[in-house]
């Protein structure tokens, strides 16, 4: 018999003998399970085995899984420490050692997400313990108090906001409206924004924006009336964040929009619809953002399109930038389309060259000694020859 096969006749067997379910796929070798060949049933037998594990070897199959970067040994890595997290929180957490964002943060949130499904309270006095310092880290109390939120308000959403409110403003009680906004923009966007509203601190323009984005890709139209209504920075954050989530859904329905707009309000918004639309056809963005007025927008949003665009079409893409006129958009385009020969095509001479041609000396001068260093690695003889060419130090 085949080891799937096996595989899959135990639960059944499972069933037969309801006194074991724990240990039934416990004595399952990890190697044999990883080298069964249909790669639903590995997953399901992985599932399966990582719901029976005993909790005492939960540390074991972690260390067996390693630190590898496959999505899938991640998940399972996930599954594990969140199960950890709800039956042995002590353990999990201790497994860890030190907290930081960039070591352990997203184990230290699936833990925490385990714990609070099933004991929120104690996953806030883990949180906010005065002697955890992980709150205090950038992002990563902001991160863990989100995490928190959301799955507290699955089970209880007023408990989840009560707590929220008490908090003082700071990353933590912005990551706490931000979880319990998150479960609510799919089904009640309304409800998510008169929460965002409430807020009292320099984090509201931030939610306001969240809430935009993703109910702009729901529902554009009302996304877009929603933050045309607020005032002041709040509208101007809303709103671009809008015309993202709509230029996700459709860039060309989000770009007429902005079209019919004056041009002192199109201005501040047509960075955000052309990213986006970058993504999927960044000829069509970079011939419509060309267009559009100068401004700080359009400015930071010219390098995305280019480096978009040079990375799947260099030859159109230096044509088409060839022939814009001189100017900050022109600049920044330049840097893009250079990153992308330089990066994308290993290609540092191409980035040189176009890096010269800037017209801000500042990003001239930032973008060619990047390129050129790049360059000095590839080629050292050629690169400095060019750098006496044109009188560039060479460090």
């Amino acid at each position: 018999m085949a080891p799937g096969d096996a595989l899959k006749r135990r639960p059944a067997q499972a069933k037969a003998e309801p006194t074991t379910p724990k240990n039934a796929a416990a004595h399952i070798d990890f190697a044999s399970i990883m080298a069964i060949r249909d790669p639903m049933e590995r997953m399901q037998a992985m599932i399966e085995h990582i719901k029976n594990l005993p909790v005492d070897q939960i540390g074991k199959m972690l260390d067996d899984l390693g630190n590898s970067k496959d999505p899938k040994t991640r998940f399972l890595s996930h599954l594990l420490l969140t199960r950890w997290g709800q039956e042995d929180p002590d353990a999990a957490f201790a497994s860890l050692g030190n907290l930081s964002a960039k070591r352990n943060g997203s184990q230290a949130n699936a833990i925490l997400g385990g714990l609070a499904s099933t004991d929120p309270s104690r996953a806030v006095a883990w949180l906010t313990n005065p002697d955890n310092n992980a709150q205090h880290q950038p992002w990563m109390g902001y991160s863990l108090a989100q995490t928190l939120s959301a799955e507290w308000s699955r089970q209880d959403p007023e408990a989840a906001l009560a707590w929220a409110t008490s908090l003082e403003s700071g990353d933590l009680q912005t990551g706490a409206y931000s979880g319990i906004i998150n479960n609510l923009l799919e089904s009640d966007p309304e409800r998510a924004a008169s929460i965002a509203m409430d807020v009292e601190s320099n984090a509201r323009p931030k939610l306001l924006g969240q809430i935009a984005e993703t109910w702009a890709e729901q529902e554009p139209g009302a996304a877009v009336d929603w933050a045309a209504s607020l005032e002041g920075d709040e509208r101007r954050v809303a709103m671009s964040e809008a015309m993202a989530g709509w230029a996700q859904l459709s860039p060309e329905s989000a770009a007429n929009y902005l079209n019919d707009l004056p041009t002192e309000q199109r201005a501040e918004h047509v960075g955000a619809v052309a990213r986006s639309w970058a993504e999927r056809a960044p000829a069509e963005a970079a011939e419509w953002l060309g267009a559009q007025p100068e401004g700080e927008s359009k400015v930071d949003a010219m390098g995305h399109v280019m480096w978009n665009w040079t990375s799947q079409n260099p030859e159109a893409a230096s044509t088409w930038l060839a022939e814009q006129p001189p100017g900050e958009s022109f600049d920044r385009g330049v840097a893009g389309l250079a990153k992308a020969a330089t990066h994308a095509f290993d290609d540092p001479e191409a980035g040189v060259t176009w890096s010269s041609t800037i017209h801000n000396e500042e990003l001239r001068t930032t973008m060619t000694r990047h390129t050129l260093g790049q360059w000095m690695e590839q080629d050292p003889a050629a690169a400095r020859a060019w750098a006496e060419t044109n009188g560039v130090d060479v460090k």
